[in-house]
């Protein structure tokens, strides 16, 4: 077998190789809500990056209000209005930058993710035990948290109630 064959096969099989350890174990859901499933009466999600607060409500009214983490200066949360438009449970994030860039994280594994933007997720952090105003960036005194690079992130048991409450679809409102 000529050399230069047998080198070129071996990338592309370790690639297909690679392209299944990377495939998830589990099709997520997706669509995309509509205008009507933002009308009153049903549920949405408010996220306050000012009071570091997520509240889920039904219609007008409040059912479910945890503290979170958002993104800090440098990695912010984006504001506007986003849909739930895929779930997964488990995830494992993979951080996009590479390995000593100052953003770089390890592979981070979560119990339940909702992605509302193209990477940003409300997702469970089981590596936070501070959240609430202050938590994303040290602006109380003497602290020194960090915030998420961008995510929400909340409380484990506030993570599951929320993942099975909102289906795809639900309309997430990030405001400053």
């Amino acid at each position: 077998m000529p050399i230069v064959k047998r080198f070129l096969v071996a990338p592309v099989a370790a690639l297909a190789a690679l392209s299944v350890l990377l495939t998830p174990t589990h099709a997520p859901t997706r669509a995309w809500a509509t205008s009507a499933s933002i009308a009153a009466g049903r549920k949405h999600i408010t996220i306050n990056l000012r009071r570091e607060r997520l509240r889920a409500w039904d219609g007008h009214k409040v059912v479910f209000s945890t503290p979170v983490t958002t993104g800090d200066r440098y990695l912010p949360t984006p504001t506007g209005h986003f849909t739930v438009y895929a779930k997964f449970s488990p995830y494992t994030m993979i951080s996009p930058w590479p390995q000593g860039d100052y953003r770089w994280y390890p592979p981070s594994r979560m119990s339940f993710a909702m992605e509302f933007q193209r990477g940003y997720f409300i997702h469970d952090a089981p590596w936070r035990s501070v959240y609430g105003k202050g938590s994303n960036g040290g602006t109380q005194p003497g602290t020194n948290y960090g915030g998420s690079h961008g995510c929400v992130n909340v409380p484990y048991n506030a993570e599951r109630f929320l993942y099975f409450w909102a289906p795809i679809g639900t309309p997430v409102h990030v405001v400053p």
